[in-house]
Parts: structure tokens; C-alpha cells; sequence
């Protein structure tokens, strides 16, 4: 996908360091392996090193050049497990609760991220998206500018005449349930960030109901009207409008009817779903019925590095895929 290629060109270029955990995971190696190849970041993998090796070896994939750091044996350990101290001792956790949660490589891995010893991280081949999001926002910590940690996936569509030549972002689909206006608002500004940083275009963004410019009526509509009127005032920059439905966001015949005077309708590229229902359905509909598709992430977002979560039922390459979008992000 020529999309794809520009984001892996582009992460090329840009030459980060990139850490995995979940070292044991083949999956985890060998898009280690791959990401390695084809240079679109330098793979940082942490854990323990012998079973990693013993791993690659039974299936016959290569390490060769790819650094390893096991967490046990580090000489960042202690400070690590002092700045967990530090970050969460106000809520309660002891001096050795903080050595064994910096012992553990996910979060061992979102400490190097914090410090700045990798660019971002990768995960969630086994941990759980709910585990790879406390250490981002225990870890890493949330972006002031947008207020909540969200997620979103990258979409491209092979052929598609509708977005950026078919690419898209769209959120939050994985981790805020029912974000309050406030919340959608910060999910906005994200996602817009995210999409500049991907396609490199203007984030043209639609906030999404089953109603458009008041055409119907009720809590949901307001919830979206509100976050409309809340995102325009913070984020005055940022091009945007709502509420709508989704073929008016896209389709420009569509919006010329419902919507004519809307900046937003019929050009949207970043499409911002009311709740996770809708966005999780949304973009699993797309994945799955449309040809030539693709759906990268969950990608973490709204936090102060960049950091992407995965489906634990995901193949090697969507990790290749993640690391590169994750190389390309400044947050």
C-alpha cells in the first residue's frame, strides 16, 4: 500500500529507537526481525534475553544487531524503580511494590520511554491494552494539550476516493468507554495530531452522531454538539466540525444537502466517534469487509511520548506496521 510506504520512508528517515517487550511472543521477534531489515527503526527488545534467543532460534529467526536489555540486570534498574517511586508514592506503593513493577518489561520499557533512552514503545501481543495503557499514563504520562489518554487506528483503504486518498485516523475505538464533550474534545486534537504526523496533510476532522446540524435530537447529539463548541474553543486551529453523520463527513454529494456550509463536510480524513461502541464496530467493519484495507493499532494517544498498544490477536506484520507509525509520532 503506497500510504503505508510513505510512513515507513518517513520513519526511515527519522531513524528512532523503538522498544518491544513481550520477548517470548515469535510474533514480537519477528517483526523485530523485519522492522530491523527494513530500517524503519532501531528495535530496542527488553526482557530476558536467553529465552528470547531460545525463541528466535526455534523459529528460525535472526536477532543479529538487534540490542537486548533484560531489566533484571540492568544499571538503570534502581533509578527506574526510584522515579516509579516518586511518580507513585502519593497513591501509596512502597519502595520495593516500585522495584518489582520497574522489574516487569513492560513498564521497565515505558520507564526507558519516559528518560528518553527509546523513542516509544510497542506492546500488548499478551499484555492486556488495559496493562500497556497504565504504563503509559503511570510511565509516560498524559499530554496537558489534550486532557485523556484515547486510541485510534490508522485505516487505510487501497482505492478509496474518500479521506486522504484513502487513509484515515479514527477514535477513539479501544479505550475511553463513553467519553464525556470534554473528553471527545481532547480525542479531537489527538487524533488530528496523529494524522498530521502520519499522512503529513491537513487533519480534517469530523465529529460523528446519528445526526447532522440538528436533524435530530436528544443526549447523545448534545453530548457531540458540546465537544464540538468546547474543541473549537481550545483548539482553534485545528480544522473541525460536528455533528454529523458519516456520509455527510465524507461523501461531498452527501454534505452539499445535509450540511453545505460545514468546512468539514465531505473532506473528513479523521473520523471522531461519539463512544467505543461505535468506533470499535467502525473500524472491525472496515478491517473486515473492505478490500485492500487495513487497520493499524490500537495507537495510544494524548500521551507525552508515543506509545502503541496491539491486538493480542494480531499478526507480525501489523507490528512492523505499528513500529513505524510509532517511529513517525512525536507524541
Amino acid at each position: 500500500m503506497q500510504l503505508l510506504e510513505k510512513i515507513r520512508e518517513k520513519a526511515r528517515k527519522r531513524n528512532r529507537r523503538i522498544a518491544l517487550p513481550e520477548v517470548e511472543d515469535v510474533r514480537i521477534l519477528r517483526a523485530a526481525q523485519e522492522a530491523a531489515a527494513l530500517k524503519v527503526a532501531k528495535i530496542v527488545l527488553v526482557g530476558d534475553e536467553e529465552k528470547a534467543k531460545a525463541a528466535a532460534k526455534a523459529n528460525s529467526v535472526k536477532l543479529d544487531g538487534i540490542e537486548i536489555i533484560n531489566p533484571l540486570k540492568s544499571k538503570n534498574l534502581d533509578k527506574f524503580a526510584n522515579e516509579f517511586f516518586q511518580i507513585r508514592k502519593h497513591k501509596g506503593i512502597t519502595e520495593a511494590e516500585a522495584l518489582a513493577t520497574a522489574k516487569n518489561p513492560l513498564f521497565y520499557t515505558a520507564l526507558m520511554t519516559r528518560f528518553g533512552d527509546v523513542d516509544g514503545f510497542v506492546a500488548g501481543t499478551v499484555e492486556t491494552s488495559a496493562n500497556v495503557a497504565r504504563a503509559g499514563i503511570y510511565c509516560v504520562g498524559v499530554d496537558k494539550s489534550a486532557g485523556t489518554l484515547s486510541s485510534a487506528f490508522a485505516i487505510v483503504i487501497e482505492g478509496c476516493k474518500y479521506g486522504e486518498e484513502g487513509g484515515f485516523v479514527f477514535s477513539d475505538c479501544a479505550v475511553v468507554p463513553d467519553p464525556s464533550p470534554r473528553q471527545l474534545a481532547g480525542i479531537a486534537y489527538s487524533s488530528g495530531n496523529l494524522f498530521r504526523f502520519l499522512f503529513e496533510k491537513e487533519p480534517i476532522v469530523a465529529l460523528l452522531s446519528y445526526s447532522t446540524k440538528g436533524s435530530a435530537s436528544g443526549p447523545m447529539v448534545d453530548k457531540v454538539v458540546e465537544a464540538v463548541r468546547i474543541a473549537k474553543e481550545l483548539y482553534p486551529n485545528l480544522k473541525l466540525d460536528g455533528e454529523m453523520q458519516v456520509d455527510a463527513a465524507v461523501d461531498a454529494g452527501v454534505a452539499k444537502k445535509k450540511c453545505p456550509d460545514s468546512p468539514v463536510g465531505g473532506k473528513a480524513n479523521v473520523l471522531i466517534f461519539p463512544d467505543i461502541n461505535s468506533g470499535n464496530i467502525a473500524y472491525k467493519i472496515v478491517d473486515r469487509l473492505a478490500q485492500d484495507s487495513k487497520a493499524i493499532g490500537p495507537l495510544l494517544q494524548g500521551l507525552a511520548k508515543p506509545c502503541s498498544d496491539l491486538s493480542r490477536g494480531c499478526k507480525w506484520e501489523d507490528i512492523v506496521d505499528a513500529i513505524a507509525i510509532t517511529a513517525v509520532r512525536d507524541k
